[in-house]
């Protein structure tokens, strides 16, 4: 009897924990998370704003925070065709900022945005803009880079410098600093990471490959979640 016994506990030992695996490989769901950035302030409150929203759960309704999302900004392209953000909505876009020239600096992080666009290029709702201030600094990055015209835009807007674009409207000096190493940049260091309702979902230093590395992974978080 002892023996039956110590012979069903050991099956179930076996059993149990293969069966879990089986279920959670069949039946079970990855869940990613990845953080939007600057929740918008009420200025006379002092709180944070919310708008309604609905819970997966029997569709209950739920209260959502609402995020600071990129003001438009227009300007041009190499070619002189028109460039709006408003053309990115519906689409997950990496932010550079190469300013007056195309110094070191920017040699480095374009180096390292022209991998992205190589990793994301069958992903057609993945793009990258490059922000400059003068036509020659456009046609330095596209003499010595690989790029592909309709996944990496190099845009001179109209009327703001790329310091103002970089600073105000995509706020990299505001960034929450979160203590990772390598994490301090100059702003024509810096990547941002957008989402397709224009909020911000990651800050990056563009001349650190561990850290573009990471801008990898997580715009694949993204799109996974947008898959979902």
């Amino acid at each position: 009897m002892t023996r039956f016994l110590k012979a069903g506990i050991l099956l179930l030992v076996l059993v149990v924990p293969a069966f879990v695996f089986i279920f959670l490989k069949v039946f079970g769901e990855n869940q990613y998370t990845l953080q939007t950035f600057f929740p918008v302030m009420n200025p006379k409150t002092g709180k944070v704003e919310t708008r309604p929203g609905r819970s997966p759960l029997f569709g209950s309704r739920t209260e959502d925070t609402v995020f600071y999302t990129i003001p438009p900004i227009v300007g041009k392209l190499p070619n002189q065709q028109p460039f709006s953000t408003a053309s990115l909505q519906g689409k997950i876009y990496i932010t550079s900022f190469f300013g007056l020239n195309c110094d070191s600096t920017c040699t480095k992080v374009a180096g390292q945005l022209n991998r992205v666009q190589d990793i994301f290029s069958p992903k057609p709702e993945v793009v990258l803009v490059s922000y400059v201030d003068n036509d020659s600094t456009a046609a330095s990055v596209l003499k010595s880079f690989e790029i592909e015209p309709k996944k990496w835009l190099i845009a001179r807007p109209d009327s703001l410098e790329t310091t103002f674009v970089g600073e105000q409207y995509y706020r990299i000096k505001q960034r929450p600093m979160t203590g990772r190493k390598n994490e301090t940049f100059t702003l024509y260091e810096g990547l941002v990471l957008v989402d397709k309702e224009g909020q911000i979902r990651g800050f990056y230093n563009g001349t650190d490959k561990a850290d573009v590395d990471r801008l990898v992974l997580e715009t694949r978080v993204l799109l996974d979640i947008y898959a979902k």
